[in-house]
């Protein structure tokens, strides 16, 4: 008999490094996007993504309330239908707020936008019926998720590649995710409770705080880029950002809920580890070697934004491990809430106190100086609370 290759990342015999890939792909995508415009040197695009998913990501956020992670510290999918339901009421206000801001403001890629706020909101929908299907321990729908998530990115990067229309891949690919929504609605349970006890329920909570105060200093971050830098610059800096803000972002909305709740360990860290920082170091030498090109080439400036926000990576991954271990380990979520209202408005102050005292080339540092803010004052609640 063959011998079978074990290609498991942590250590546990429930295999999650799937659900793992999926829910970075569900987060991630409008952002990959995002990424890729500034990458090909479509900044303005770039720019322009970055306002739209931050103000969409304000609604979803705030509405989520950090449900993904408590129904996994809870393993309790009684609700799931009426947050379902619940979701499809805020969506629907949402888009009426995306008409609004689009019939207002001059955006160059309308269309653009428009399907990426229509993907925005449907994989907002499909993170409950993917938390069913890990709870329910479906592993087939996750393989089909990443399969139909993994061709969509290589499309959006081959229509910047070969230059085919980029919005009939968004077009085609929102149909693919709506249908394997309506999938999974139908096979959720049909438990509807009060729509009107969830919402005023997520608005007192401290959750709710804590999701918005987050979204919103995240949002005032990249008006505040825009309005300071320019909308090619502005690109330039959220594609830096948003690379380096995806490990921290995977570990606290993908894996990390899970791998906290099942006391998992990833295999092989130390390995991961010295990688990165290697590849962190090459990054760093290369932009130090073409230092006079940076600010003065785009491209030299978003390899040293980027590889600065690497660096930042490291510490906002050890942030947010330490704010998880409170939601899943500890009975101190609602103080933790608290706390997250306190650092977003810490870090809602790192750009304007950026540029006044180093001007626009200063705040590429910005997400360095977050990440920074996150590990030092989340290690210290989790050394207070755990203690």
């Amino acid at each position: 008999m063959e011998k079978k290759i074990n290609l498991k990342i942590f250590s546990s015999k429930k295999n999650i490094e799937i659900e793992s890939l999926v829910y970075g792909f569900n987060l991630f995508l409008p952002t990959f996007v995002l990424i890729i415009s500034s990458l090909f040197k479509e900044y303005s695009l770039a720019a322009e993504l970055g306002i739209l998913i931050g103000i969409n990501i304000i609604f979803t956020q705030i509405f989520s309330a950090n449900l993904r992670s408590i129904i996994i510290s809870k393993n309790n999918t009684d609700n799931i239908y009426s947050h379902i339901v619940f979701r499809f009421l805020i969506a629907f206000f949402v888009l009426f707020v995306n008409v609004i801001i689009f019939y207002n403001y001059n955006f160059t890629y309308f269309e653009i936008l428009s399907q990426i706020t229509i993907l925005i909101l449907i994989q907002w929908q499909c993170e409950i019926i993917l938390t069913y299907y890990e709870i329910k321990n479906n592993k087939k729908k996750f393989f089909q998720y990443l399969f139909v998530c993994f061709i969509f990115s290589l499309l959006i990067v081959g229509s910047f590649i070969f230059r085919y229309n980029f919005l009939s891949v968004l077009i085609f690919f929102n149909i693919i995710f709506s249908l394997f929504l309506i999938i999974g609605i139908f096979q959720i349970d049909k438990k509807l409770n009060s729509i009107k006890k969830i919402f005023f329920n997520i608005i007192k909570s401290s959750a709710f705080f804590s999701s918005l105060t987050i979204s919103l200093s995240n949002l005032v971050w990249r008006l505040l880029i825009l309005i300071l830098c320019g909308k090619t610059l502005a690109g330039i800096y959220f594609a830096s950002f948003a690379i380096g803000s995806l490990p921290g972002t995977l570990f606290n909305n993908s894996f990390g809920p899970t791998m906290l709740k099942k006391n998992l360990k990833i295999k092989y860290f130390e390995i991961f580890k010295s990688f990165s920082y290697l590849t962190i170091t090459f990054l760093m030498l290369v932009s130090l070697y073409h230092k006079d090109k940076i600010f003065f080439d785009n491209q030299f400036t978003q390899l040293f934004g980027t590889t600065i926000s690497l660096v930042g990576a490291i510490f906002m991954i050890k942030g947010q491990y330490y704010r998880q271990f409170i939601i899943q380990k500890t009975n101190y979520k609602s103080k933790l809430f608290n706390y997250d209202i306190i650092y977003s408005l810490i870090i809602s102050l790192i750009v304007p106190f950026l540029f006044l005292i180093g001007g626009i080339k200063l705040i590429i540092i910005s997400f360095l100086i977050s990440s920074l803010t996150s590990f030092g004052m989340y290690k210290l609640i989790y050394k207070n609370l755990w203690n």
